[in-house]
Order: C-alpha cells, then structure tokens, then sequence
C-alpha cells in the first residue's frame, strides 16, 4: 500500500515521502532546492554512493505545479539514509551549512551522552560491588561470631 504525505517543511519547501510497505521513500530534489544546492550533483552524489547507491529509487510521488496535483517520478532514498545523504553533500550553501551544524551537535549530543552514562553505569557498579563486598564481609563476621557462640 502507498500513502504520500508531507514530510516536513524547510526555507518554504515541502519535503515530502512516499510510505511503500513500511519502508518512507524521501525524493531528493526538495531537499536539494530547500537546501539551495546542485539537484544534478547531489543526486549524483547519490547514486554513486556505494552504500547509498543501492538504495536509490525512482519513486511516482505526486507535486502540486500552479495548483495543480501531478505525479512525477522522483529518485528517493529511504529515510534510513537521508540525514547521511544530506550530511554527505558539499556545498557552500547556507542552509547547508546550518543543517550540518545541528548534526554535529545532535552526534556530539547522543554519543556524548552514551559515554557519559556509560561512565556513570559503571561508576554505579563499582559502588554495588563495593557494597556487595563489604555486605559479604559482614555475614563472614557475623558467622565467625556466630560459630564461636
């Protein structure tokens, strides 16, 4: 089953996707403009890719052109890949430039935040064992204590 809807919208363009059997194919060519970069390059870009590459389709997605609804074929990517794609193109483009930033610090953020709760589970973990030890060495006392009542 396909269903199309309005992805999002960035500078005034609508990105939007095709939903085909769970998989949401995004076409190129609104990000492409939203971001004000080379269409032809970028999608180039794309199909060249080795990982991208393969994931490229032609997708019939359809375009409002003067008011009116039109299907057109569009080359798409899973939406799996496209923050890759996008972080993947050159350009000296404002816009670009601006999105790339926020995915340096949403990366910076999310593994950052993985060291740093990995650094706290194991700071937790080493006061448990302490814990655990000291618990151990207690009943071994008391038992001692115990035996010799």
């Amino acid at each position: 089953m396909k269903t199309q809807q309005k992805f999002l919208e960035f500078n005034g363009k609508n990105i939007v996707f095709l939903a085909v059997e769970g998989t949401y194919w995004i076409a190129l060519r609104p990000i492409c403009e939203a971001l004000n970069i080379d269409v032809r390059r970028s999608r180039d870009l794309a199909k060249n890719d080795p990982i991208l590459g393969p994931e490229v389709s032609i997708q019939a997605l359809q375009v409002v052109k003067k008011g009116q609804k039109q299907l057109r074929n569009m080359t798409c990517i899973p939406e799996k890949f496209i923050y890759g794609w996008i972080f993947s193109l050159r350009s000296d483009s404002e816009e670009l430039t601006k999105y790339k930033r926020t995915c340096y610090d949403l990366l910076f953020d999310h593994f950052h935040g993985t060291i740093t709760s990995r650094k706290e589970l194991l700071m937790q973990r080493q006061e448990i064992d302490d814990q655990i030890h000291h618990l151990k060495k207690s009943l071994k006392e008391e038992d001692a204590k115990f035996k010799q009542l």
